[in-house]
């Protein structure tokens, strides 16, 4: 007979092994108590290690989401500065008369070119959503200053 937590291997006449639980005292069948509390134990460790990892993927998702949206601004932004500097209008005159740092007037302006508005808000630290206050950040548009290109920052 061969043992391991209470399961034995028992080898009939034919040869054949069968699993078999080992009998208490009383003749019935059962676990001992180490044993129910070893696999608990290992249960315990393996949901604590699934826990951490799951933990760790919603923070790198709810990055990943306020990334998009930080590039998604900025696309529509270039696309915004190169429709207004389009014709006899240059970059010059789009920096000088018409761009703004004021997050409520810029996302006005970049509204036409931003596939779905309804995600982005105007908040006092600049523009917001659900995915960048869940990381407490606000994305920003930069200062343009002349031999430079606006982008949008996320603090």
């Amino acid at each position: 007979m061969l043992g391991l937590l209470g399961i034995e291997f028992v080898m009939k006449t034919g040869g054949q092994a069968r699993l078999g639980l080992r009998r208490s005292r009383l003749g019935r069948a059962g676990f001992s108590l180490i044993e129910i509390l070893l696999v608990v134990a290992v249960i315990a460790v393996i949901s604590g290690l699934a826990m951490t990892y799951l933990g760790g993927a919603a923070e790198n998702s709810r990055n990943l989401v306020a990334r998009q949206q930080q590039v998604q601004l900025q696309t529509a932004l270039d696309a915004w500065i190169t429709a207004q500097a389009s014709g006899t209008a240059g970059l010059n005159f789009v920096r000088s008369s018409k761009y703004s740092t004021d997050p409520g007037a810029m996302l006005t302006n970049l509204a036409p070119y931003l596939r779905d508005t309804n995600i982005f808000s105007v908040s006092a630290g600049g523009v917001s959503s659900s995915a960048l206050s869940g990381i407490g950040k606000t994305l920003q548009f930069s200062s343009w200053s002349n031999g430079s290109y606006p982008k949008v920052l996320m603090q």
